[in-house]
């Protein structure tokens, strides 16, 4: 049964806004009555506070508690659906809960501008990271988040909703403004406070936003203007997001092609070239740099013995570094710096089968 269908004059309204995003295809979850936290589905999983603990808490994985299975709303984004029956089920628990929406469940990308006053940045920089400021900023003029979007508006020569597109734009009681958009298709976001500026937060990914008609201690979030649908995430905004580390990119498999130490010198040295070589080219992305750092200096204390021709061993490193993944420029530059700090360390050979 879709969402809608259930709606009665007698509907409480939280729950009528829970099935109407419901059947919209916005996954949601409750909220403790009167917060902006989600609601816990028993005691097991909630640890308390550092002033009352709760004895019963177990430490779990929140993507496997037995809550879910039970049709309760524990972990928030973790349990959000749009399952009318279940969704109906909560509410009648919790009639006075409010309504959060997992964005990225959803497939929505929120921009969260807040309104928190507070000290304002003095350098251009940090309110607006990576973009070209005016210099001739009015002192006062920015105050909060609104005027920083204001400012990245201006300087990507945009517009937002109110002018174009449209799309569905909430109050927070604290004076702030949530603005929806649909994530574009095949692309997925995360959630970071302040990356693309000062009081700019984005809900994505794991996070959540709270409901329009939701009501708190605080106030209440109310839809601003008559739209009612949500727009696709403007290019230019997505562009600054993709910029500031919002987009989730996945990671290309990197393919292993067969390759095979070129010897040089003979026993010690020549197993002691063969591990550092292989070392470089087996290393997996996050380590590579370090491991040619290292290769490189211990191979250049042999060169500083005069057991290896610099050059040469130049050379075979940076093939290794190649097979690897590594950037050439990137490679060269830890390559010469290696060997050039385990040259002024010669290597003692003394007892070793050289």
């Amino acid at each position: 049964m879709k969402g809608v269908d259930r709606l009665t004059a007698s509907t409480p309204a939280p729950l009528r806004v829970a099935l109407w995003l419901a059947s919209q295809g916005y996954a949601v979850h409750p909220l403790a009555p009167g917060l902006k936290v989600p609601v816990r589905g028993c005691d097991r999983c909630s640890p308390g506070t550092a002033e009352r603990p709760n004895p019963a808490y177990v430490e779990h994985d929140g993507r496997a508690c037995a809550c879910h299975a039970d049709g309760r709303p524990c972990h928030g984004v973790l349990a959000a659906t749009t399952d009318a029956d279940r969704i109906a089920a909560w509410w009648a628990r919790t009639p006075a809960a409010g309504v959060g929406v997992a964005a990225g469940p959803s497939g929505l990308v929120i921009l969260d501008v807040d309104c928190h006053g507070g000290d304002v940045p003095t350098a251009p920089e940090r309110l607006l990271p990576g973009v070209e400021l005016p210099a001739n900023i009015a002192p006062g003029s920015v105050l909060d988040g609104r005027d920083v979007l204001a400012l990245l508006v201006e300087a990507r020569r945009a517009t937002l909703p109110g002018c174009a597109p449209e799309t569905l734009t909430v109050r927070t009681p604290s004076g702030g403004v949530h603005y929806w958009f649909r994530a574009p298709a095949g692309t997925r976001w995360r959630p970071q406070a302040g990356a693309l500026g000062w009081q700019l937060d984005v809900r994505a990914g794991s996070s959540y936003a709270v409901a329009p008609g939701t009501v708190t201690r605080s106030g209440t979030y109310t839809v601003l203007g008559d739209c009612r649908m949500v727009a696709e995430l403007p290019v230019w905004l997505a562009r600054d997001l993709d910029r500031t580390g919002h987009r989730v990119r996945p990671e290309r498999p990197r393919v292993t092609l067969p390759w095979r130490s070129r010897s040089m010198g003979s026993g010690y040295v020549a197993a002691a070239v063969e591990a550092e070589l292989r070392a470089v080219a087996e290393a997996q992305p996050g380590t590579r740099n370090d491991a040619l750092n290292r290769a490189a200096f211990s191979l250049g204390t042999l060169c500083g013995a005069g057991r290896l021709d610099g050059a040469q061993v130049a050379d075979v490193l940076a093939d290794a570094a190649r097979h690897a993944g590594l950037p050439e420029r990137e490679a060269a530059a830890a390559i010469r710096s290696g060997l050039v700090a385990g040259e002024r360390h010669p290597r003692t050979l003394a007892g070793a089968a050289a």
